[in-house]
């Protein structure tokens, strides 16, 4: 499993270092400082960092193994970004995805703008999941290796 991490500060690195210690692979995006990026990689928090959203999608839907029995493996994209840089970061990634990918939102922005949010990528086919974990049973079904890695009891 892949996982692209948008933001990389205190909670973006504690989460990765999380799945990293589960065998979870994780491509981490900072806009604002990819020489910490570099820094994360070279301690082993991430698996790989990337210069722009765009190489981040590129690198979490490299897989020689695109499909399983299952169906399309899907480009799973985690948000720890303050809420005024949200928006701006999904104009951006959203046009790179494809329907069946899923986000996770794990920032302060406001419950009414993120449940907009999660009609306007459901239009899109991209399963969006705030932080509070409401609806998108499917996405969640398919992130639950993540959600057990960030656990702090990590049940199995």
């Amino acid at each position: 499993m892949k996982v692209g991490m948008i933001g990389l500060g205190r909670t973006g690195e504690g989460m990765s270092r999380r799945m990293i210690e589960k065998g979870i692979e994780v491509w981490g995006y900072s806009s604002s400082n990819y020489e910490s990026a570099c820094g994360q990689y070279e301690a082993g928090y991430i698996s790989g960092c990337v210069t722009s959203l765009e190489y981040l999608v590129q690198a979490v839907k490299s897989d020689s193994k695109k499909y399983t029995s299952a169906g399309r493996i899907p480009g799973i994209f985690q948000i720890t970004l303050p809420e005024v840089k949200v928006e701006d970061t999904l104009d951006e990634l959203l046009p790179l995805l494809e329907e069946g990918d899923i986000i996770i939102d794990y920032s302060n922005t406001d419950i009414r703008t993120c449940q907009e949010l999660e009609l306007y990528c459901s239009k899109l086919g991209i399963l969006y999941i705030f932080s509070g974990v409401y609806g998108a049973h499917v996405a969640i079904d398919a992130c639950s290796k993540i959600f057990q890695s960030l656990s702090p009891g990590n049940v199995e």
